[in-house]
């Protein structure tokens, strides 16, 4: 998704994004690893089946993006905001099992999971954002590599969902 806000919003759009992740995830691997033990095992397969929802919407419009380079016909279109990048760690099934297999796996603490992915994560994921702005130039140029770029971001988003 970063790298597809880098392609068509540039680096500089894109930065509440980036930082919604980041802070997000780290967010909710400190508060998940807290609240792990109180909640109940049900909770996790409503909110997995709200994630494969929400990121198939969210390839589908990734995939179907406008090729129109005009501002003002794509003003619809928006990066996500610091907030929606936020919230969207809590129902994204990918980050959800991430968090909860790091927790499990490696036996560490909240505090010291999220210390890591405090001090990792802006690496991890400024690597898409910093690939999509250097794909910006050459998409808008061709626009079938921009269309075929597209469909390629949302059919591996879906596909995707089956290693969640």
């Amino acid at each position: 998704m970063l790298m597809a806000s880098g392609i068509k919003f540039g680096r500089k759009a894109s930065i509440p994004h980036f930082l919604g992740i980041w802070l997000g995830f780290t967010f909710l691997f400190f508060v998940g690893g807290f609240l792990l033990s109180y909640v109940p095992a049900q909770i996790f397969d409503y909110l997995q089946y709200v994630g494969y929802a929400v990121i198939t919407y969210i390839a589908f419009r990734i995939a179907t993006t406008s090729l129109d380079t005009n501002k003002e016909s794509s003003s619809v279109d928006k990066p996500f905001t610091f907030v929606q990048a936020c919230l969207f760690q809590w129902i994204n099934p990918k980050g959800v099992v991430m968090a909860v297999s790091g927790l499990t796996a490696f036996n560490i603490t909240n505090n010291q999971g999220a210390l890591i992915y405090f001090l990792v994560l802006p690496f991890c994921v400024g690597i898409w954002l910093i690939l999509g702005e250097q794909l910006q130039n050459s998409l808008e140029k061709n626009k079938t590599v921009a269309r075929a770029t597209y469909v390629v971001l949302g059919v591996s988003m879906i596909a995707s969902l089956l290693l969640a």
